[in-house]
């Protein structure tokens, strides 16, 4: 063994800090300590506290809108006001989505205007939030600990947070502002839990200090997201009885609780309904920016050449790997737009009146199926995997775009980076996309195990990989067959007497794949429906998207059978195929498909690119001395 395997063995010897004061002159190290454990996070906790200017902006929105409750119920004003402030302004967006798709949505859907009755949240007078995560353990939504006491003298409620680590996590940190938040908790009536419900609770005064019974910390900073977000808890916080939401639920005079839902996983699925809204129209706003990034980046390489000496002077457009990242985006672009369409019609459908329920499908399973890891696939499964799709695939879609566009991605005014780091952050908020994909997989193959035999039936060839057809009938052959083999899997594990978490703990992997799978076959299946307006070479668009995601999957795809190794070669050649396709329909296709180069403007979209930046930044100089002097 050698020295330099000797020391990297020692006890200790990871700690970069004790290796690097080794190396200086004696005495440095700890000033070099010092110096290095300065807080350098970017956030300001100092000016978050202050900064109320999201909703500031958001209370000027609301003039120009109807009521909260009449915006709430219109799908197509709701997702395209999503869509336009997130292009605009994504923490604008997060405060639009908070106030009136989870806040007035909870009042809307849960029985709870008369909670509102100066209108308030319905003007945007007052910050309205939603409240539902606790800070301090996993999978908080399906064990929510906040309480709310029920006070039988007085007929009101009573909010306590049992510890730290059930503290709310909302941003409700700024300082000046009156706000409110729809609160879920359990609600206890003479000690006696009677489930999750929401509670419209006071969170600030009219002054902005905070109100009775709740604390607030000081602002966190998130770089992703940069609103000031906080800690909050409750100390006997009291919430008079009609400000709670209790969607028909009523408290007779002797204190006992009178709930229609059958049992407590239905009522936490009614009362974390408002997430199907959001679900809805979320995937709008992300096709807003996948189509955004996706026109950005193609104008921005359409213009510039390159100096590789292969062919100097050339298009950098003209390059293989160029044409599959950026027409391959602009595609993916257009197949999240028709997961848009497809989330905002199944939310329309489910709102629709006098509808009867069904059996379990992917809109609608059981919850002791669909509510294992969290609430979101037991409330909706399709809306909730339209939102891990679309979430997921706009974010692996605008990073890929910010590296195309080399250091001009990095900048902060050419928009790319704020809208990845909103993309990055709904991989968790508004319900988590792996938990969602875990429940999705699992119900699935239960669904599976309880017919009792396969469905994968014989196959003929595929189509040809270049037609629209292509795809969604190998996403559908592969979802079938994962989901065959891990029901095989489970039986057989069941069969040997394994239950509960030694039961799925070795297939979660399994049915974490299979989760993401039903989502693309979803998606396949949405792009053969189309966005809701032309656009041109639109079945190109949709089979260049597909061969994206197939490239994605390959193992599976390979693993399974539905595609021979020399298919999965050959997607490459098929991408060069739809490439050669699209390239003289380009301009059309981006103007289709960009959703605001007037609303967000960026120096990218400029053929002019270099003057444009200089001209949105300025410049400094010194002038030259006339003399020629250097003094």
């Amino acid at each position: 063994m050698n020295t330099a395997q000797q020391d990297h063995r020692r006890p200790g010897a990871a700690d970069v800090l004790a290796r690097l004061t080794a190396l200086l002159p004696p005495g440095r190290g700890g000033e070099l300590g010092k110096l290095l454990a300065e807080d350098g996070t970017r956030g300001d906790p100092a000016a978050l506290r202050t900064d109320t200017r999201a909703h500031e902006r958001l209370t000027r929105l609301a003039a120009l809108l109807p009521p909260a409750a009449e915006v709430v119920a219109d799908a197509e004003l709701l997702a395209a006001l999503g869509e336009a402030t997130v292009l605009a302004d994504p923490p604008l967006y997060q405060t639009l989505l908070s106030h009136y798709t989870l806040c007035v949505g909870s009042l809307v859907l849960l029985g709870g205007r008369n909670a509102d009755p100066d209108g308030a949240l319905a003007h945007a007078r007052t910050k309205g939030s939603f409240m539902v995560t606790e800070i301090g353990e996993a999978g908080s939504h399906l064990g929510i600990r906040t309480e709310a006491r029920f006070d039988p003298a007085r007929r009101e409620f009573a909010l306590h947070t049992p510890d730290d680590r059930a503290a709310k996590f909302s941003s409700v940190a700024a300082e000046g502002l009156p706000q409110q938040a729809v609160v879920c908790a359990r609600l206890l009536t003479d000690g006696r839990d009677g489930g999750v419900f929401s509670f419209l609770v006071d969170i600030t005064g009219a002054e902005g200090r905070p109100a009775p019974g709740v604390s607030i910390s000081d602002p966190i900073a998130v770089d992703a997201l940069p609103l000031p977000y906080g800690l909050v808890r409750f100390h006997g916080a009291r919430v008079p009885y009609d400000r709670w939401l209790a969607d028909r639920s009523t408290i007779d005079a002797a204190g006992l609780l009178h709930d229609p839902q059958p049992g407590p996983d239905a009522r936490l699925q009614r009362t974390l309904s408002c997430g199907q809204g959001l679900w809805a129209t979320l995937p709008s706003a992300m096709a807003g920016l996948a189509g955004r990034s996706a026109a950005m980046a193609w104008r921005f390489s359409a213009d510039r050449r390159t100096h590789g000496r292969l062919a100097p002077g050339r298009p950098v457009l003209e390059y293989r790997p160029q044409q599959h990242a950026v027409i391959g985006a602009l595609a993916e672009a257009y197949s999240l737009r028709c997961t848009a369409r497809a989330a905002l019609s199944g939310w329309a459908a489910l709102r629709t009146p006098g509808r009867a329920p069904g059996p379990p499908t992917e809109t609608a399973a059981p919850p002791d199926t669909a509510m294992t890891f969290s609430p979101w696939a037991g409330v909706d499964r399709a809306l909730a995997l339209h939102k891990a799709h679309s979430t997921r695939t706009a974010a692996e879609l605008i990073d890929g775009l910010q590296h195309r566009c080399g250091v001009s991605g990095l900048l902060d005014g050419n928009r790319l980076p704020g809208y990845l780091g909103f993309a990055r952050a709904f991989d968790n908020a508004g319900g988590d996309n792996t938990l969602i994909l875990l429940d999705a997989g699992r119900a699935l193959v239960e669904e599976r195990t309880r017919q009792g035999r396969p469905t994968t039936g014989p196959r003929g060839a595929l189509p040809d990989p270049t037609g629209a057809a292509w795809w969604p009938e190998a996403v559908s052959a592969l979802q079938d067959r994962l989901a065959d083999e891990l029901a095989a899997a489970h039986t057989a594990g069941a069969a040997e007497g394994r239950r509960a978490l030694d039961l799925w703990n070795p297939l979660l992997a399994d049915a974490l794949e299979l989760g993401a799978v039903q989502a693309c076959r979803l998606a396949a299946d949405a792009a053969a429906n189309g966005p809701g307006w032309g656009v041109p070479l639109a079945d190109d668009l949709a089979a260049l998207a597909g061969l994206r995601q197939a490239r994605r999957l390959a193992g599976p795809l390979l693993a399974t059978g539905v595609l021979t190794p020399a298919a999965v070669r050959a997607l490459p050649a098929a991408m060069d195929v739809l490439c050669d396709r699209l390239r003289p329909a380009l301009p059309d296709v981006v103007d289709a498909l960009d959703p605001g180069a007037a609303l967000a403007p960026s120096a990218l979209d400029r053929p002019d690119y270099a003057t444009a930046l200089l001209a949105a930044h300025g410049t400094r100089s010194t002038p030259r001395d006339p003399t020629g002097s250097t003094s």
